[in-house]
């Protein structure tokens, strides 16, 4: 893995956020191309966006929003800004734009990094976390309408490869989930900005304490559905064992000991912990599509993990059973 971004860009962003381009290390290009560097004696992240310069707003008000938390109390990567003091640096490269964005680094380590992190304490600090960040955001406002994140809304997918033979199955299931959230009540105390994709890789431990990043999946949505992709990925990355009866037994366990320090922060009603299940089940749902976005129907383009995927997804479907660590009830 390396970056594809130019020497010529990576000087441009040294020189908007004060710091010597010698020291940037790269890290990974997921979403974005990724780097370490050092200022002031400390760590820091760059982080660069390939995003049409309309976007610029979009990761504004993400940045906005994460200093808020960060100023309330919430353990984030507080950002920082440029020379000139703006939140982000915009670049055009061969027709090509770069929004570039610059953030303390976390302290602490990932949690598959010692195996004694993964546990209750740490699933009750996960969820604290969380509820400390949606009761804040029960009371933010941006003020400035461009600093207004996006709502959830139904994924558009066009692909026809997707919507044939046994990927019909994913794709009329996803639909049917999707019309179901969407039929869902909104109000303050159910329903704001929210991380979205909170989930083990996203955060640090340091002393029992975690920093949360990562936060350009942020939208406005309900927090149970938060709680659901948290729990997912927990089920996916942390069930000691890989057979359904474990996941059910793991996800129970990961949610109580999850929602008991939420609650500790913010409220949640018996209603909403009810759809955690159905949240768990969409964000098991999309992650097929976010696999095959841009797939060209080749099947021997898709790896084992996705064809194993892929074909249990479809068995469940057609038994009527929601994926696994999703069939239990709180």
């Amino acid at each position: 893995m390396a970056t594809h971004i130019s020497r010529e860009l990576l000087v441009k962003s040294a020189a908007s956020f004060g710091f010597d381009v010698e020291t940037l290390v790269f890290i990974s290009n997921s979403c974005n191309e990724v780097f370490q560097f050092q200022k002031s004696g400390l760590p820091h992240i760059l982080r660069l966006s390939e995003k049409t310069v309309d976007y610029v707003d979009n990761i504004k008000a993400e940045v906005h929003w994460v200093r808020y938390l960060a100023e309330n109390g919430v353990r984030t990567s507080l950002p920082i800004t440029t020379t000139d003091g703006q939140l982000t640096a915009v670049y055009q490269e061969n027709e090509k734009w770069y929004i570039a964005t610059a953030f303390h680094m976390a302290p602490g380590k990932f949690f598959d990094s010692d195996p004694t992190l993964w546990g209750p304490s740490l699933f009750n600090k996960w969820g604290e976390t969380m509820g400390e960040m949606h009761r804040l955001t029960e009371t933010y406002d941006p003020m400035d309408f461009r600093l207004k994140r996006e709502n959830w809304s139904a994924a558009k997918i066009n692909n026809p490869y997707l919507q044939e033979g046994e990927y019909r199955f994913l794709f009329d299931k996803l639909t049917a989930i999707e019309d179901y959230i969407l039929s869902l009540p909104k109000d303050q105390e159910s329903y704001g900005l929210i991380h979205y994709d909170f989930h083990p890789y996203n955060f640090l431990i340091d002393q029992g304490d975690i920093t949360v990043f990562d936060f350009d999946d942020s939208i406005y949505g309900w927090f149970a559905l938060d709680i659901g992709v948290a729990a997912t990925h927990a089920v996916w990355w942390g069930s000691p064992n890989q057979d359904r009866k474990s996941k059910h037994e793991f996800a129970k366990q990961f949610l109580n000991e999850f929602l008991t320090g939420y609650v500790k922060q913010n409220t949640i009603d018996h209603y909403w912990s009810q759809q955690i299940p159905t949240f768990m089940d969409y964000r098991n749902m999309s992650s097929f599509f976010w696999w095959l976005s841009s797939w060209d129907g080749n099947e021997d383009s898709l790896s084992v993990f996705q064809k194993d995927a892929i074909t249990n997804g479809v068995a469940l479907i057609k038994k009527g059973m929601p994926f696994d660590g999703c069939d239990i009830q709180l």
